[in-house]
């Protein structure tokens, strides 16, 4: 995998959200797992996250306290959260929104 240096535009206890300045490509990191998106697909992830047929109460599936769990478009793969990860998570999706919209306003 290439190396790349980001702009991080948003983080937590968890992770972080970063965009590639050369490939313009957004790197969403939370606890093991590495997204990368276009701006498009990450503003089409952070919608899934107020569908609600996306998120669900995993109830006896849950482990560690993941209690809730949320569909991908991919047959059998889920992400799961505790409430106070999905919490920072939608955060931080948020938080790099914002970033976005202020770095696109700056570069005017």
């Amino acid at each position: 995998m290439t190396s790349h240096k980001l702009l991080i535009l948003s983080s937590c206890a968890y992770g972080y959200v970063g965009k590639c300045p050369c490939c313009e490509k957004f790197n969403l990191v939370f606890n093991n797992q590495l997204f990368i998106f276009s701006e498009d697909d990450l503003r089409q992830f952070r919608r899934m996250f107020d569908d609600e047929n996306t998120i669900f109460d995993t109830g006896d599936l849950g482990a560690s306290g993941r209690t809730l769990g949320m569909r991908t478009p991919l047959n059998n793969f889920y992400l799961m959260f505790t409430p106070k990860e999905m919490d920072h998570f939608r955060n931080m999706l948020d938080d790099a929104f914002v970033m976005i919209e202020v770095n696109k306003v700056l570069q005017y």
